[in-house]
């Protein structure tokens, strides 16, 4: 394998163990002496076989560790590109640790790659969920990364997509994904960028003409608050009247979810508890009605307070899913 021009001839075993071996090499010799294997290692890269190429792609952060920001720069980030465009099989090992990776990158360099994240949304088989999946969880972890300028701009659109996702596992981390990006970007100096992202939600999906959409907007006012993404006094200004509005939806599994997140998270925090304002009244006007539901699981939640049921419990079974 140290000589490119014979490598192809070399038993396709051979290959794949040294790519997987490759890292430790790499450590064992040192990043003084990376230019021992730096051909071999492109080589490699540019293997026919696709579990070679994926066996780099998923050690590729570990070896950006390893040879530092200089050497990462010149020599990993052209393999890198290349494993952005190359087959499912090996992009996952990317997505996987893309956050590992690109914390490694100079902030730069690194904001070049948010023109390239929409891309994960399109893979070679559209019921490869896990993949979106894996891009939802992958984001949330890259909010420490970018600006809050960044984050509105590129990382918006993109949970919103997956937000609406088919599936109902990617949907669920997604709604995780939107809090957490709500949270960040209500610490951030300008506050503009929060509040249009949550005008965004209710006109995207509290005003949904689907029924999935406007449960989605529970679901994720429900993370909000259970997370604390939003200090209660803001959460009640901006998102509660659009929340409690969704109390006369015709769809009962959207009225079910209400009621659950009501009694169940909601009124769980000091906000509600301890001070008398008139969004605790409407709430609790909101409850009462619910209570008054013609569904009897509507009015089984908004009536009492389960012990044993949590929200998170019920995500799939009230969710709309495919799989």
């Amino acid at each position: 394998m140290t000589d490119p021009s014979r490598a192809q001839t070399v038993d396709t075993e051979i290959a794949k163990h040294c790519a997987y071996s490759l890292p430790g090499v790499a450590l064992t010799l040192g990043r003084q002496n990376w230019h021992c294997l730096k051909d071999t290692y492109e080589t490699l890269a540019s293997d026919m076989q696709w579990k070679v190429r994926r066996t780099l792609a998923f050690s590729i952060h570990e070896l950006a560790v390893i040879l530092g920001d200089q050497l990462t720069a010149g020599d990993l980030v052209p393999v890198f590109n290349g494993f952005l465009k190359d087959l499912d099989e090996v992009r996952i090992g990317v997505l996987k640790h893309l956050h590992d990776f690109l914390k490694l990158l100079h902030p730069d360099k690194r904001r070049e790659y948010l023109y390239q994240l929409q891309e994960f949304l399109v893979t070679d088989n559209s019921r490869n969920w896990r993949f979106r999946a894996e891009l939802a969880e992958q984001l949330i972890l890259l909010l420490d990364l970018y600006s809050p300028r960044d984050i509105y701009d590129y990382l918006r659109p993109i949970a919103l997509n997956l937000c609406a996702d088919k599936v109902s596992s990617v949907r669920w981390i997604s709604y995780k994904l939107v809090s957490e990006m709500v949270k960040k970007l209500y610490n951030a100096p300008t506050p503009t960028f929060v509040i249009d992202l949550m005008n965004e939600l209710i006109e995207r999906f509290c005003r949904c003409p689907k029924w999935s959409g406007r449960q989605a907007f529970v679901f994720i006012c429900q993370t909000i608050i259970e997370d604390d993404c939003l200090p209660m006094d803001h959460f009640a200004e901006y998102l509660l009247p659009h929340l409690l509005h969704l109390a006369s939806d015709r769809v009962p599994n959207v009225r079910v979810l209400l009621a659950k997140t009501l009694r169940q998270t909601l009124l769980e925090k000091e906000y509600f508890l301890m001070c008398v304002n008139s969004h605790q009244e409407a709430v609790e006007q909101t409850i009462v009605a619910l209570q008054m539901d013609n569904d009897n699981d509507v009015k089984y939640f908004a009536s009492i307070h389960p012990a044993s049921t949590k929200i998170s419990d019920d995500a799939m079974s009230t969710a709309s899913s495919t799989y």
